[in-house]
């Protein structure tokens, strides 16, 4: 190594201050590849296994744990192509044309990003700059300007060819002493740029709005360094019309009688001191922003969490600021280090380090309460200097940008996303084999968010994806057909759709890695189902254990380092998990079923979810977890599941975990299975807990002995409705199975008037009469028509819903019993008092079914 690499390579960690932990704290980049959201779904192959935050049967994926908070990208280091050991700030910028981009620092140069489709973020070009830990950024008309720790003064980036991929390094201004910098800050309606720090500097001015190429020097002010700032022109009040300045600030780089500084820098060559602010507990002054109106200002400590425990961020009054006060200071109980944060209307946006992008709603400007967030280092919200370094919510599409020190560049939507997509009964474990049409609602935040041309549903059963597009039925209700496949296949599914600004949505959200998962069946015998409120013959411990603490317990957890917080059931408290008051350690620990009989099965499924962290302390490989199962006994095993630290199964997350038995071994013989946990590694914690547990036997075969793939169910509707008081007919749906033995068929009725009668009925014959202001479609066919439960109101929206029981009057019995084979048609007549037929109630569409066993 040449003296000039290593003169580089400590550069990168020469810091504003000498005694900066960011050095103490580094650990190697993530290393993986991007994730986008879309939109060339069509492509995704798995590859890039990303994350899940939970919600129903999945596939897993890399954990980050969020609330309010959706990712649309994700680019590592790696993606800026330069070999960057870590990112630093982050800034935004709109073209001329609209298009949207983030500014991303890393440790060796600035890369920015196109984000106008911001599922699907591309790196569009990247300027070298001195190697430094720190480095910052911001924007004027068309150029960017960066600074950094490193030296080189201020790097002017012209972004006019930036749509065309174009960005150019055509100027570094090193006037006004030291080329090193630590923060830039520009106040775009006065036009200058202020330097903050570098070797102990507090401001140094620049004139941008007559050559913004070139800036000039115009003056400074050193009597205290200055580690960041926020300048406006003020706009009302005392000093409106002037410039002002809000420095987070002190002596000796910034640590001693640190606070806010607000100075008057409308003369450049005479900046003013108006108030000195100190607050109590005061450690660093690092970052702040004002609040909408500028009569307060949120200040962030970077090192009092250390000495003071959690992450406060102070209030300071400077709505006169000659009269400056701090009022305290707001926190939300995490211990995590506060770095940088940003305003805009009633909401902060904060990056907190290892705790990520933390949201809050400051309706009460001295009490935000913490509404939504997104955590970047799942493993512990400790006061190290890892993670999110700051963040960016000013783009004009909503989207949310964020800088990770580790991880690179987030994509984020924060709040209700503009297309909520769900299933209104769930998503089916069992599809029949020849396939099933579900209900699926999209909603819109604002009308006319959807794009009514995107609506898809993908799945993939082992030979990549797959798409389908939806139909829509009417409102909000949309329909989409799963796909017919061969008895006993898995397929994992999501659906998605895009909103007019370009952001595509899913359902489940991480889509398309964390997706849902059913099975293609006729039907299923339940062999188990335990919530393991009871040990449900599962016992703890095997002749071969030799674990020293951390046996499997059954019981209620607590929130111990790395245990979960609480079962996975909805219903109940208890699970089998890991340590009562201790990891395991020394060896092995397994949690044993009962043994099974399984000979007479045709493809006996076992499912259960699955906790397990191996995050904290130096897990090596000897420590993981296994699923395994035995024909003998117990005597040996026969791995189904490995998960070794770092996969991503391993951070402490409930995941949910499925397997066909009969593909790992013999059913010949009784079975067992057993969930294993090892620790060897007294350093390291390991910790597991397994809940919500089901065996089922998969049947593929007719109830009735008939053939594969219909079992003779159809469902169809006919008959056309007419207008009603609203302008538009009332359609008729189902939804659940056309099985008498599953016997969860539901009617539905949409588009009818709000808040009126109505009355579903049925009968076997068809036909096309003119009945009040619509028709009548169903006949008696010689048995009689049948009523449905009394008559029932609509809902605000126009809608009734109608469950099916076959099991009870008229359908149990006589003329209008439902069975196997018997085919019925259903609809639904209303009251309509302002119907355009003046009759007082008309009639939806009909549907016709044929039951099957």
């Amino acid at each position: 190594m040449n003296l000039f690499t290593l003169t580089l390579l400590l550069s990168a960690f020469a810091g504003p201050h000498d005694d900066d932990p960011k050095r103490a704290d580094r650990v190697p980049p993530f290393q993986g590849q991007a994730w986008r959201r879309g939109p060339a779904l069509a492509q995704f192959s798995g590859g890039s296994e990303s994350f899940i935050t939970g919600g129903g049967p999945t596939s897993p994926g890399y954990a980050f744990e969020a609330e309010g908070v959706q990712l649309l990208s994700w680019l590592p280091l790696s993606e800026f192509g330069n070999g960057a050991p870590s990112g630093n700030d982050c800034w935004g910028y709109v073209s001329p044309s609209g298009r949207e981009y983030a500014i991303m620092g890393t440790s060796n140069g600035t890369g920015f990003v196109e984000v106008t489709d911001p599922g699907d973020a591309q790196v569009v070009g990247f300027i070298p700059g001195p190697v430094s830990l720190w480095r910052d950024i911001k924007t004027y008309d068309q150029y960017a300007y960066a600074v950094s720790e490193g030296g080189g003064g201020i790097q002017v980036i012209d972004l006019s060819g930036i749509d065309s991929g174009v960005v150019t390094h055509v100027n570094s201004v090193t006037s006004g002493g030291t080329d090193a910098t630590h923060n830039v800050v520009i106040d775009e309606d006065s036009g200058y740029l202020y330097r903050c720090g570098g070797a102990n500097r507090g401001l140094r001015i620049y004139r941008l709005h007559t050559n913004p190429q070139n800036p000039a020097y115009v003056g400074s002010w050193d009597t205290r360094y200055v580690h960041d700032a926020q300048i406006v022109t003020m706009t009302s009040g005392p000093y409106a019309g002037q410039e002002l300045a809000f420095c987070c600030s002190g002596y000796n780089g910034g640590s001693t009688s640190t606070g806010l500084d607000i100075l008057n820098v409308t003369n450049k060559n005479n900046v003013t001191v108006i108030k000195n602010v100190f607050y109590t507990p005061a450690a660093y002054s690092h970052q702040g922003w004002l609040s909408a109106d500028k009569s307060l200002f949120y200040l962030g400590d970077e090192l009092d969490e250390s000495g003071f425990n959690t992450t406060r961020t102070h209030i300071i009054d400077v709505s006169d600021p000659g009269s400056s006060q701090s009022l305290g200071y707001f926190t939300n109980q995490s211990s995590a280090v506060g770095h940088n944060l940003y305003t805009l209307g009633d909401t902060i946006y904060a990056a907190n380090y290892r705790s990520g992008l933390r949201i809050f709603d400051a309706s009460d400007p001295l009490a935000p309460a913490e509404v939504a967030w997104f955590d970047v280092w799942p493993e512990d919200d400790e006061a190290s200097f890892n993670g999110l370094w700051s963040c960016y919510p000013y783009l004009p599409s909503g989207v949310v940008l964020g800088s990770d020190m580790e991880k690179g560049l987030f994509v984020w939507w924060v709040g209700d996303p503009l297309v909520d997509i769900s299933v209104p009964t769930g998503a089916p474990l069992l599809v029949s084999p020849a396939g099933e049409a579900i209900t699926v609602n999209l909603s819109e935040l604002s009308s006319g968010d959807l794009d009514e041309a995107s609506p898809r549903l993908w799945w993939d059963a082992g030979a990549g994806w797959q798409s389908s597009a939806l139909t829509h039925q009417s409102g909000e209700e949309w329909s989409a057909a799963l796909p017919s496949l061969e008895c006993g296949t898995d397929f994992t599914w999501f659906l998605s759709a895009s909103s007019t600004n370009g952001v595509l949505w899913t359902h489940p959200q991480e889509a398309p890695v964390s997706s849902l998962l059913s099975t293609s069946a006729a039907s299923e015998t339940v062999l188990l189902e335990t919530n393991f409120e009871t040990a449900s013959g599962f016992t703890s411990g095997s002749w071969d254990d030799d674990a020293t603490q951390g046996q499997w317990v059954l019981g209620t957890p607590t929130a111990a380092p790395a245990q979960p917080s609480s079962d996975h059931s909805e219903q109940g408290t208890r699970c089998w998990y890991t340590g009562e008051g201790s990891d395991v350690d020394g060896g092995r620990t397994s949690l044993v079923s009962p043994t099974w009989d399984l000979r007479d099965a045709t493809d006996p499924v076992l499912s259960f979810w699955l906790y397990l962290n191996m995050a904290e302390g130096n897990a090596s490989l000897s420590d993981h977890a296994r699923v395994q199962i035995s024909d003998n006994g117990g005597i040996t095993w026969t791995t189904m599941e490995l998960l070794i630290r770092p996969e991503p199964e391993t951070i402490g997350v409930w995941l949910y975990y499925h397997f066909h038995l009969a593909d790992y071994i013999s059913l010949d013989a009784p079975v067992k299975v057993r969930v294993r946990a090892n620790d060897l590694n007294l350093d390291s914690i390991v910790e597991a807990a397994v809940d919500d547990l089901r065996l089922v036997d998969l049947g593929c075969d007719c109830p009735d002995g008939g053939s594969l793939p219909d079992c003779g169910c159809t469902r169809s509707t006919y008959c056309e409705a007419s207008q009603n008081s609203l302008g538009v007919p009332a359609r008729i749906s189902s939804s659940g199975s056309l099985s008498v033995t599953f016997n969860d068929l539901s009617l539905q009725v949409v588009d009818a008037p709000p808040s009126q009668f109505g009355l579903f009925f049925y009968g076997a014959g068809q036909a096309t009469s003119p009945f009040g202001d619509g028709t009548l479609c169903v006949s008696s066919g010689g048995l009689g028509l049948f009523r449905l439960g009394p008559p029932a109101q609509t809902t605000s929206a126009g809608s009734l819903t109608r469950a099916l029981d076959w099991n009870a009057p008229p359908s149990d019995r006589g003329p209008g019993a439902a069975t196997p084979g018997s085919s019925w048609n259903y609809q639904l007549w209303y009251r309509d008092p302002a119907g355009p037929g003046g009759t007082g109630f008309n009639l939806s569409d009909a549907l016709s079914v044929t039951l099957c066993p």
